[in-house]
């Protein structure tokens, strides 16, 4: 008869867990990617890269967007962080106001800023800053989509 140790029989279960596990991928659909939750996630932003080709558009060729991340950093204040595209001559939406600050960061494009009434012709590799509860808005001005990544400091959650 012949023994094993207990350092054997642990390699074994192992060995056979990574086979299941294996056989279990290969049968099983590739997962869907879920949709980007629209609140805040709620357990503080990790520290980790954020692969452009793993996060995907929502839209269309006129107007589309993808948030990276939105959550608490370690202190509680609440980022969010997304890039949007916009077709020539698409504004983003009616000049609106909110309660948190936002910086935006253009990347393509010649876009056309309204703040509070004033407009400004702005170039690429130029930043915007937004101050809270001021109305403001942004079109394409040029004949090319324009892209830009916007960091909102969203501030402490209720």
């Amino acid at each position: 008869m012949t023994t094993i140790s207990r350092r054997e029989v642990v390699m074994m279960l192992t060995a056979m867990a990574v086979a299941q596990t294996a056989d279990a991928d290969q049968a099983a659909p590739a997962p869907q990617t879920p949709p980007a939750p629209q609140g805040p996630q709620t357990t503080p932003l990790p520290a980790k890269v954020y692969h452009s080709a793993e996060i995907p558009y929502k839209g269309d060729a006129t107007k589309k967007a993808r948030r990276f991340f939105y959550g608490p950093e370690q202190s509680g204040y609440n980022l969010e962080m997304h890039e949007t595209v916009l077709g020539p001559g698409v504004e983003t939406h009616p000049p609106h106001t909110h309660a948190h600050q936002e910086i935006i960061i253009l990347v393509e494009g010649t876009v056309q800023v309204s703040m509070d009434g004033r407009t400004d012709t702005v170039e690429a590799g130029s930043v915007i800053f937004y101050e809270p509860n001021r109305p403001h808005n942004l079109r394409n001005a040029g004949a090319v989509p324009c892209r830009y990544y916007v960091v909102e400091l969203r501030g402490r959650s209720a």
